[in-house]
């Protein structure tokens, strides 16, 4: 136990060190961490100032049993991190200063604790307010003690190298101090090796490297946020050395990438967002220098913070946020966020939160549509008549003069969805063929509740034929009467609408259907949610049950994969878990590696992958990523999966520079119903999926995979990737 707790001490806090050194540019990025880090000891007292805050406050954390996992993300460490740099920068070394360090890292940590808990308050971010407050407290102190001298190691910056690292490190020194780069560039490379209290250049080209293979966006950001506040501080004539001297530059930086990229999806709004705020950065850091000056204190961040939380209160008060959307989930690289929300709105954009259904069983036409050619005008033109056609497209068998010669009167009519019957209309008797009743135009009816203001209305039933009654909880899809023709109703049809009130009258409001079948040029397409149009042939998705048992995957079912690679044969073992938000996802033992999926009862798809992209798992999450628990001959279904997900970075590149402008990379995802062998009661079913790797550049890349579904829980697949053959076969248990 000792020795488990040691390896997760270690990994604890080594995770914590690396991440409160992305932390400082809103990123979770192992590489750019790395990059700062090393730029963070080109001045070597400043690195280990910052590195020793660190560490101390990660310490505290842990013994004040405070959150493990903001430990390991940085979130407690980035701030004292900041402190503890400007610590070794400004000071002497002493042991004295250890002293400080120790006590003032525990101070910020609780700055740390006690500005997070207010700012969420007002679901604002604290960014690096807690190191503002410690380091002017520091600032306000110093004069009161001793032996607390300012640092002058960089006047006799030869003989701090030859200490150091002898005549090579001085010769060295020398080289890239005196590298002459236009002005622009000078003062853009310090302004970013500023951040880390490190003013010179090679700190800065560190990390732009870092930000290069971090995200090509923050680094365009960067750039941008920069050019904006510099050039509007010189037309201004600003005192350049505002920006010379201390490069405080940084402030148009971090909230440029903050902004830009981070709290809010990076796109042309974003980008103009960023030209806009960095000059108001720049009165902002005009206006601080002249009043905190005059105490005696470095505005530092202060122009970052004061921009990026004024922006975010000031959307948060927005009626619509069409231009500028705030990213909802936060996976810390610019690109990831985006790429997650373009792939979401792709794949979901349509859907509702309560699904509604079609109110029968069967496919039936739509004879009149939304805004129809006949009755569904002005507030009752969201509204469909369904009526049942042959192959000569009658709705009748000869000779037609009778209710019982039409396919749709009598069948049942069912609920479209959960939900509470409010009022039901009974005791109107259907007309003959081509009479109608003005007088009681609805007919006989049934109102349904399903939501606060969602009310579905079902009209032209067969008198006495209701099975259920007002106040009764109804099931999707349970049978709620016969179809008949009452009211105005010249023949038997279904009149079905969505409304926001109970009322028999009320106007109709443009709701989609989801889930349902429709057949295009003879061929059979599923619709997640839509609006089907006049003469669509629809229906609900029939549920087969040999494929939905096989994804029935519940909390605590185990998976087991009898797998061969090229050959060689392997068993990969799976379980089904549930997150705190109640999401499900399946584990992979041997890889450590999640997917997490969706199962509403009519469909399985997947969301989101975390882990080994060489592994079982992760194939199967792209070659079974959606499935309907439906068969129809040659139906196929269409996706797409996220770009983040199935292109390699290097084929990223050039895209996630042209991302907030325009996407050229695609990852479609196709699903063939291949053959079953009988409809009735089905043994096996075989699928076909295929995912397509586009680029309008480069490259073009499909994968195949053949999926079969078996009796008694079983599924094998079999497909290849570039030379990998990969044939897998399973029980769930």
């Amino acid at each position: 136990m000792i020795k488990t707790n040691f390896k997760y001490n270690i990994k604890l806090h080594g995770n914590g060190i690396i991440n409160s050194y992305s932390q400082l540019f809103l990123a979770d990025s192992y590489w750019l961490a790395a990059f700062v880090f090393i730029a963070s000891f080109i001045d070597v007292y400043v690195g280990f100032y910052g590195l020793l805050s660190v560490i101390l406050t990660n310490v505290f954390a842990q013994i004040l049993n405070y959150n493990q996992t903001y430990i390991s993300k940085g979130y407690y460490g980035f701030n004292s991190l900041l402190v503890g740099l400007f610590i070794g920068y400004t000071f002497q070394p002493s042991w004295q200063l250890f002293l400080l360090v120790g006590f003032i890292s525990f101070i910020t940590f609780v700055l740390t604790i006690v500005i997070a808990g207010l700012q969420a308050n007002k679901k604002l971010p604290y960014l690096s307010l807690p190191f503002l407050f410690a380091v002017w407290l520091i600032q306000l102190a110093t004069p009161h003690f001793a032996t607390l001298i300012n640092n002058d190691r960089g006047i006799f910056v030869y003989n701090e190298m030859l200490k150091l690292g002898g005549a090579d490190m001085v010769q060295a020194y020398h080289f890239y101090d005196n590298i002459e780069l236009p002005h622009l560039l000078d003062v853009y490379l310090k302004s970013l090796g500023a951040i880390i209290f490190q003013y010179n250049i090679i700190a800065g080209i560190l990390i732009v490297i870092g930000l290069l293979i971090f995200s090509r966006i923050a680094f365009l950001l960067s750039i941008v946020g920069f050019l904006s506040g510099y050039y509007f501080f010189i037309l201004l004539q600003g005192d350049v050395n505002l920006l010379n001297y201390t490069f405080i530059g940084f402030n148009f930086i971090l909230a440029a990438i903050a902004i830009g990229g981070y709290f809010l999806l990076a796109n042309s709004y974003s980008f103009l967002l960023v030209i806009i705020a960095a000059p108001i950065i720049s009165i902002i850091i005009a206006a601080s220098a002249s009043v905190f000056g005059l105490l005696g204190l470095s505005v530092l961040s202060l122009p970052f913070n004061i921009m990026v939380i004024m922006v975010l209160y000031f959307l948060y008060y927005r009626v619509k946020a069409d231009k500028l959307k705030l990213t909802q989930v936060q996976l810390f690289y610019p690109e990831k966020n985006l790429y997650r929300f373009l792939n979401e709105k792709e794949r979901f954009n349509d859907e509702v939160y309560f699904k509604i259904g079609l109110p029968f069983y069967g496919e039936w036409q739509i004879s009149q549509g939304q805004n129809g050619s006949i009755t569904h005008k002005n507030e009752y033109q969201y509204a469909w008549d369904f009526v049942i056609k042959d192959d000569e497209l009658k709705t009748f068998r000869l000779p037609g003069i009778n209710l019982e010669d039409y396919y749709c009167y009598a069948l049942p009519v069912l609920a479209p969805a959960d939900g509470y019957v409010v009022d039901i209309i009974d005791g109107i008797d259907d007309n003959l063929i081509g009479d109608v009743n003005l007088q009681q135009n609805w007919g006989n009816t049934i109102i349904i509740k399903h939501a606060e203001q969602l009310y579905s209305k079902i009209s032209h039933i067969k008198k006495d034929s209701f099975k259920v009654a007002v106040n009764e909880y109804v099931y999707k899809g349970q049978m709620l009467a016969n179809n008949g023709s009452s009211g105005r109703s010249p023949e038997p049809h279904i009149h079905f609408q969505l409304q926001s009130t109970a009322v028999l009258a009320a106007t109709t409001i443009q709701y989609p259907l989801s889930n349902y079948i429709t057949k295009i040029n003879g061929k059979y397409v599923f619709k997640t949610s839509g609006i089907p149009n006049e003469n669509d042939i629809v229906a609900n998705a029939a549920i087969n049950n040999l494929l939905k048992n096989a994804f029935n995957f519940i909390p605590g079912k185990k998976i087991n994969w009898n797998t061969e690679i090229n050959g060689k044969k392997s068993i990969v073992k799976w379980e089904i878990f549930t997150d705190i938000n109640n999401h499900s996802y399946i584990y992979c033992y041997e890889t450590k590696s999640l997917a997490w999926f969706v199962n509403d009862g009519t469909k399985f798809y997947f969301t989101t992958f975390e882990g080994n992209k060489n592994s079982l798992l992760y194939y199967y999450y792209c070659n079974v990523h959606k499935v309907l628990f439906s068969y129809y001959q040659d139906m196929v279904i269409e996706d797409s999966l996220p770009i983040y997900d199935v292109f390699k970075p290097l084929s990223r590149v050039f895209n996630d520079f042209l991302l907030p402008f325009s996407n050229t990379l695609k990852a479609q995802y196709l699903l063939s119903y291949v053959s079953i062998d009988d409809y009735l009661y089905p043994k096996n079913i075989l699928l076909r999926s295929q995912v397509n790797l586009q680029s309008i550049f480069s490259f073009n890349k499909s994968i195949t995979a053949n999926f079969t579904i078996s009796e008694g829980n079983f599924q094998s697949f079999e497909f290849l990737i570039l030379k990998k053959t990969i044939k897998a076969t399973c029980e769930i248990l």
